[in-house]
């Protein structure tokens, strides 16, 4: 008797629920492509919190890239929005009369994705100013090396909670405390029509640390290699006469560095007695001798979060991820970034229970997380956070920039729905805020294990949202 009173209630709720839906929600679920599909919609009055449309707002589903949502205003609030990453350059050890350093140059990363990043606007001058600020010290030989320390963060040559089909691609590098280029390595092969033979003749940036195979044969392109190698095979269709680009991941950023650096300083006359290295591969003993030489600052976070939600860039919510993990450590891990993420969260009122992050650019498919805590999070941002206008201001408009220039275009939202999005293999997802007659909406769209195109659902979810704000 009991569970028949159960399954009444049960079938008396999902009666009342479908009788609350929004009519344009309505029409979007059912409609064909999404009658498998997992399906997460919230929309809110942000000044009221008046629900206007929702369906199944607790549901955790796949965020996929509107994570970085979650990371960037998590790290305003922490760190504000005027917060810079540093770089340091330390000499250590003891400079002798005659202009011998008898120690080694540190570069020591503080976590920065942006240094010589193509999305970064600053000037491209951390190298120059590195090597400039060692030739100042009176330094014209140094009796050991230029070593790379990313201890900052907890290292590791793959992202193990990625798909093996992410990993090392040019959306995915691996997140370093010392970043450069994106840590990405342009490679071209070019396949000469005098003798046939494919081969390596540039690369951006330059390295002297790669040691290249070229494999010419009838399959896809990819590039083997192992954790933290520099030795690589590439395989692929290399026409002849062909100049063909690969793009491949950086395996270690902050040796990559070290050495570029230590190239700078030999080009002009300086001296070294060892090879660039990181505190990776060896231990150091650090003496009590040590000098700052040179302090490179990246630019204002709220620029970087912009660069972040605009671009999509992984590597950029993955290093900012990461330093919340100081917030009470001196070293950061994944571990530590989840608990101070979700701990801060909690301490404002936003119930980040029952919900999971594992990284901070959405790539993981681990990541499940509701439209409810998106919601809660955005309207939070935007009725507490002193921060909001560097939040808001990182959000691409619908139909006009960004990720989302196409979505919405050609309806009346176009200019005034603020959203990042979201996708990857099925799954399909918008957060962010529209502006509609003098009012703030929080709107949160969540799609995974969609069977129609995504052309076409991306035309659902606007047409949803067009008779939504009418």
């Amino acid at each position: 008797m009991k569970k028949l009173l159960l399954i009444i209630l049960s079938l008396i709720s999902v009666i009342v629920n479908a009788q609350d839906l929004h009519p344009a929600v309505k029409t979007f679920v059912d409609s064909p492509g999404l009658h498998n599909a997992g399906v997460g919609i919230l929309i809110k009055d942000v000044e009221t919190g008046e629900t206007v449309a929702e369906y199944r707002r607790n549901t955790n589903l796949i965020p996929a890239s509107i994570t970085k949502l979650i990371t960037t205003a998590t790290a305003l609030e922490v760190f504000s929005d005027t917060f810079k990453f540093e770089t340091k350059v330390v000499m250590e050890g003891h400079l002798t009369k005659d202009s011998t350093l008898h120690g080694n140059i540190y570069v020591v990363g503080g976590g920065d994705p942006s240094i010589a990043s193509k999305y970064n606007k600053q000037p491209n001058d951390f190298f120059t100013n590195a090597a400039n600020a060692v030739r100042n010290a009176g330094i014209k030989k140094v009796d050991g090396a230029v070593i790379g320390d990313a201890s900052l963060y907890a290292q590791c040559a793959q992202m193990p909670i990625w798909l093996v089909e992410d990993i090392g691609t040019y959306y995915a590098p691996t997140p370093s405390a010392i970043c450069a280029y994106d840590n990405m390595i342009r490679i071209y092969v070019n396949n000469s029509a005098e003798d046939s033979v494919a081969r390596v003749v540039n690369t951006v940036p330059k390295t002297n640390l790669l040691d290249v195979k070229i494999v010419n044969k009838d399959t896809p392109y990819r590039i083997m290699s192992t954790d933290f190698s520099w030795n690589k095979t590439i395989e692929g269709p290399f026409a002849v006469g062909k100049m063909q680009e690969i793009q491949s991941e950086n395996p270690e950023p902050a040796l990559f560095v070290a050495d570029a650096i230590e190239q700078q300083l030999k080009d002009s006359g300086v001296v070294f007695t060892k090879k660039a290295s990181t505190t990776r591969i060896e231990q150091f003993a650090k003496s009590d001798s040590c000098k700052l030489l040179y302090t490179h600052y990246s630019a204002p976070l709220s620029e970087l979060c912009r660069a972040t939600n605009y671009n999509s860039i992984n590597l950029y919510a993955e290093n900012i991820f990461l330093h919340l993990g100081l917030r009470n450590s001196y070293t950061s891990s994944y571990p530590k970034s989840i608990s101070s993420s979700f701990g801060w969260w909690n301490a404002h009122g936003v119930n980040a229970k029952g919900v999971y992050q594992v990284d901070g650019s959405g790539l993981s498919m681990k990541n499940a997380i509701n439209p409810n805590f998106f919601v809660d999070m955005l309207i939070y941002m935007k009725k507490k956070s002193k921060f909001f206008p560097a939040f808001y201001a990182s959000l691409p408009t619908c139909g006009v920039n960004g990720t989302v220039k196409s979505f919405l275009a050609n309806t009346p939202l176009k200019g005034k729905a603020h959203f990042k999005s979201g996708s990857m293999e099925r799954v399909q997802n918008y957060a962010g805020y529209v502006e509609h007659n003098g009012k703030t909406y929080a709107v949160c769209l969540m799609v995974n294990n969609f069977s129609c195109q995504r052309g076409e659902l991306r035309v659902k979810m606007g047409n949803m949202l067009k008779d939504i704000f009418k």
